[in-house]
């Protein structure tokens, strides 16, 4: 069923409310890392990757299910997908050099799988309230996947230093911190692609 006028609102503030909890789930992934990792060192198992994905994922899960309103009867379920589905293909990096096993690292490669799991997760959380909620799957893969392209951006940069000093600080933050916009912003319009099918938008 195509979108009516008088839908139109309410899918630009659905688009909305969902960029700004994305993005301020990106934002908040980075000291929920920080703290995993800090817990990790207590534990001595300090450096695993698993952390990142772990922590990214819950910070992110988190504000989304509360952006999605009435669209989703289980928030619980959205955020563990969210963790276990990013943090997976961490752990298994984590394993592959526990058993020194030979297994080229890539961070794009990890969220794009991880991205996939989550979709696919979260997919069947969508399904009774959405008919075509398992095209999510790639969308979510797609989102995190150009999410980690503006990380690998400014690493990149941090790498040739093109700028010094506070240009460069700043240069490097804002990459790190447009993941989250770049990840709400593809996401969303995979998500308000589903809701067009005829469902009414989150409120």
């Amino acid at each position: 069923m195509a979108t009516t006028p008088s839908h139109a609102p309410a899918r630009a503030h659905a688009l909305r409310r969902w960029l700004r909890a994305t993005w301020l789930g990106w934002l908040l992934g980075v000291p929920t890392i920080a703290a995993l990792a800090l817990l990790g060192e207590a534990l001595g198992v300090g450096g695993a990757q698993f952390f990142v994905g772990a922590g990214m994922g819950l910070a992110v899960g988190l504000l989304q299910a509360r952006a999605l309103g009435r669209l989703l009867p289980r928030r619980r379920g959205w955020i563990l997908a969210s963790t276990l589905g990013l943090a997976a293909p961490f752990a298994v990096t984590d394993l592959a050099r526990l058993l020194h096993l030979d297994l080229p690292y890539s961070l794009p490669v990890n969220v794009a799988i991880g991205g996939l799991l989550v979709g696919a997760l979260q997919a069947s959380l969508l399904r009774p309230r959405l008919d075509r909620a398992l095209a999510w799957a790639p969308s979510c893969a797609l989102a995190w996947l150009a999410a980690a392209g503006t990380t690998a951006a400014a690493d990149a940069l941090f790498t040739a230093r093109p700028l010094a000093g506070i240009a460069g600080a700043l240069a490097y933050l804002g990459l790190v911190a447009s993941g989250g916009l770049v990840l709400g912003l593809v996401g969303g319009l995979g998500l308000r692609a589903l809701l067009r099918a005829g469902h009414p938008a989150p409120s």
